[in-house]
């Protein structure tokens, strides 16, 4: 699995979003507005570490076939094709790492995928990492919390919905009757993680990132990979946590 992959054969297209920033640079509501655009579904994985480093563990794990290092970062177009390449992408001013997992199409090995870098790449960088999902059949969205390998919070609900699952050694389950947008964003904003809104884009064989204008100045460093076309098979694990 890479990113940008679709279900039919052409590649997936981003419709730019051109409104104005926000007044803070923390959070999900960018990149949840950005993929509303199009085809909401998506996996990404956000690492506290550097772009470098985690890029770096990434490819070990999966074997990468081709890794293009702090690639040109340009404003995105309207209705781009997204690129079949996992972006890498250290926000400015930030702690934490971004992976875009998969955009645009999300399958059961994307999903499990980002599950499973998310705990890895925890327990070889000694930190704190999240995956988060969106599938827009179904409308569930998920994410999982990881410290160090192990698993602290493990949330799925359907958008706008209720929750399916709620497990957490951190905190206990919100009275929500609904699940907003606004449930996850402050998860994102208290873990200090902003999530810009860019995706890989390629042309004649030159990658780079594009940012939409809603990220522009946000993004310090890109790096894009290419997988081995074996790297998600046989991958089961499961994970644990105590619910609140």
């Amino acid at each position: 699995m890479a990113s940008g992959k679709c279900a039919n054969e052409s590649e997936p297209k981003m419709k730019t979003e051109s409104d104005s920033k926000g007044s803070s640079h923390l959070g999900v509501a960018d990149f949840l507005k950005f993929m509303n655009e199009g085809q909401p579904e998506w996996a990404i994985v956000a690492v506290k570490a550097s772009a470098e480093e985690v890029a770096d563990e990434l490819s070990d794990v999966h074997g990468a076939k081709n890794i293009f290092k702090s690639v040109q970062i340009k404003t995105s177009a309207e209705y781009d094709e997204v690129e079949q390449l996992v972006a890498v992408v250290q926000v400015k001013d930030n702690p934490w790492t971004i992976i875009f997992r998969s955009l645009l199409y999300v399958d059961e090995a994307a999903i499990e995928s980002a599950a499973e870098d998310a705990k890895e790449l925890s327990g070889r960088l000694n930190t704190r990492c999240i995956s988060f999902i969106g599938e827009d059949t179904s409308g569930a969205n998920a994410y999982k919390l990881f410290e160090k390998g192990k698993l602290l919070e493990d949330v799925e609900w359907e958008s706008g919905g209720e929750f399916f699952r709620f497990k957490s050694s951190l905190r206990k389950r919100p009275a929500l009757e609904t699940v907003e947008d606004s449930f996850v964003e402050e998860i994102f904003r208290g873990e200090g993680i902003y999530v810009p809104s860019c995706y890989p884009r390629a042309e004649k064989g030159e990658p780079w990132l594009a940012v939409a204008k809603v990220s522009e100045g946000l993004v310090e460093r890109a790096d894009l990979i290419e997988f081995s076309a074996d790297e998600d098979e046989d991958d089961d694990d499961e994970f644990d946590a105590d619910e609140e």
